[in-house]
């Protein structure tokens, strides 16, 4: 690894937020390599009604299991969730089925908290350059709840809950029945035909082509549940609601989804082809490592460091991705701001991201 420290006596500005650092043993946990998926392109028209009896279904691979979000230090969920995606011109088309022996749902305002409710969580962040992401949760009762983050809730994000997903086509089949406590259920399945035009922004259009590569990941929120006169609700112990499950495709390694650099692949594909993560992904990860245990640093001594070795706690993180890359800071003289850069030497770009999560890529 080639680490150079660069000193820019310039001003950098803090804001009023707190960027919460991890201890070091989550920064450890969430080194797991993301989900990676190929979409296939079809040409057929796709009925949103909650099933996959299409044979462009039946001929779709599903993704892994979904695991707990921590990953692999928590056991492996008691019911199988799993998805497929599909896309055309116009939509992004997913399907997900959730193993389920009670499916059950309460809220029907739109827009109101859905994950209340047991729910299935669509995270979204088409533009590479750009940090913010939309979010779409919808439950039993196929009641929606949309909005767009302009970055994550710990760098300062605040959810934007006016906007809506426009035409958006959405289905919930269950193999079962609804809300009826006397009987055992098999699953509840969610389809959707998200318009690519409901995602495209003043200056970029999402609309993906062949080859594309977009982060996303989804999340599905179980509760324990009691019964009281034949209804559902969320179980309760010594006067407090017991905490809900998280169970995700693409585990982030910490209990929170609001980590989009965690995020599993997308690859929009036309043709059957093995699916990888993009060049980028091991620059990115030495980035936000960095970005990580510089938290830590200052959490510990108020300032952050000037120099890579100066991280010692967390040096072995940076190691595993050493191969031709290469990293400099530039901090300011009261050392209260830096910009990171990692260079990929090979393929010829360089991953910039400061210390107040701001994020791009430059490519030569």
């Amino acid at each position: 690894m080639k680490l150079r420290l660069l000193f820019a006596f310039m001003p950098i500005l803090l804001s009023g937020y707190f960027v919460r650092a991890q201890t070091l043993v989550q920064v450890e946990n969430m080194q797991k390599a993301p989900s990676c998926y190929g979409i296939m392109k079809i040409d057929v028209p796709i009925q949103i009604d909650g099933r996959d009896d299409e044979k462009v279904w039946n001929l779709t691979p599903w993704t892994e299991e979904f695991t707990d979000i921590e990953g692999d230090v928590k056991s492996k969920p008691p019911y199988t969730t799993k998805i497929k995606m599909l896309w055309d011109n116009e939509h992004f088309y997913i399907y997900a089925r959730m193993e389920e022996p009670h499916v059950w749902g309460r809220l029907t305002q739109r827009d109101t908290i859905i994950y209340h409710d047991n729910d299935f969580e669509i995270f979204i962040k088409p533009f590479e350059q750009q940090s913010f992401y939309y979010e779409i949760e919808v439950n039993p009762l196929n009641t929606i709840l949309d909005l767009i983050m302009p970055k994550p809730y710990r760098l300062g994000g605040d959810a934007l809950m006016h906007w809506d997903v426009k035409n958006l086509k959405s289905a919930i089949h269950v193999e079962g029945t609804l809300n009826n406590a006397n009987d055992r259920d098999q699953y509840w399945a969610v389809e959707m035909a998200i318009p690519f035009k409901s995602l495209t922004t003043f200056s970029s259009k999402a609309a993906p082509n062949v080859n594309d590569y977009w982060r996303i990941n989804f999340s599905r929120v179980q509760w324990q549940h009691e019964v009281h006169h034949g209804e559902y609700a969320r179980k309760v112990k010594d006067g407090k609601l017991l905490p809900e499950e998280n169970w995700v495709w693409s585990p982030i390694g910490v209990i929170n989804m609001h980590y989009p650099e965690r995020w599993g692949y997308v690859k929009f594909i036309d043709s059957l082809q093995e699916v990888s993560l993009p060049k980028s992904y091991r620059a990115e990860k030495m980035a936000w490592n960095i970005f990580y245990l510089q938290q830590l640093y200052k959490q510990e001594h108020k300032y952050f460091a000037d120099s890579i070795e100066e991280l010692e706690e967390g040096r072995h993180l940076l190691a595993k991705d050493a191969d031709d890359l290469c990293c400099e800071i530039f901090i300011n003289s009261y050392k209260a701001g830096y910009v990171l850069e990692v260079k990929d030497l090979e393929s010829h770009f360089t991953v910039i991201l400061d210390n107040f999560g701001h994020y791009r890529i430059n490519y030569e």
